[in-house]
């Protein structure tokens, strides 16, 4: 009796570890949006970064963290695919051929609220050619994976 409840409680432990890594994915994405929401519209303040702050973010600017987070939350995916892949190796010099996922995640999250500091210390005039860079570089990016084979499964 004790056996057959012992191997009953393993196969619910791993159903369920396989149901929430399966959805680890679909969790960062919104773990990102979050983020960034958090970040942006909650006016949230960096500790001594306010002096080197030109002028608030307009709406455009709000739009366009909000976008380059989400594609960098498709690229730590992909980049978190190559880590668990040995078929795949980063070309990130700053992570290295294969990472571990920590190291990705404190990787694009650091990414991400290092963006979100220089989109207000940028002045206002040249910050759409900020946005453009970054959305453009980052959408070459997860294009050259994909093209690669690198997936996202949902």
């Amino acid at each position: 009796m004790g056996n057959c409840f012992s191997e009953s409680k393993k196969l619910f432990e791993n159903k369920m570890k396989k149901f929430i890594l399966d959805r680890l994915p679909q969790l960062f994405i919104v773990l990102i949006v979050v983020f960034s929401y958090t970040l942006v519209f909650n006016h949230a303040k960096a500790v001594g970064l306010e002096k080197y702050y030109k002028e608030d973010l307009t709406e455009a600017d709000k739009v366009n963290i909000v976008l380059f987070n989400v594609l960098q939350g498709i690229d730590m995916l992909q980049t978190l695919e190559i880590a668990n892949n040995d078929d795949y190796y980063e070309k990130n010099k700053i992570l290295g051929k294969h990472p571990s996922e920590a190291q990705v995640i404190t990787y694009f999250i650091s990414r991400g609220v290092a963006h979100y500091h220089v989109t207000k210390m940028i002045p206002e005039r040249y910050r759409k050619f900020w946005h453009t860079y970054n959305v453009v570089y980052n959408y070459d990016v997860i294009r050259d994976n994909h093209q690669l084979g690198i997936r996202i499964d949902f």
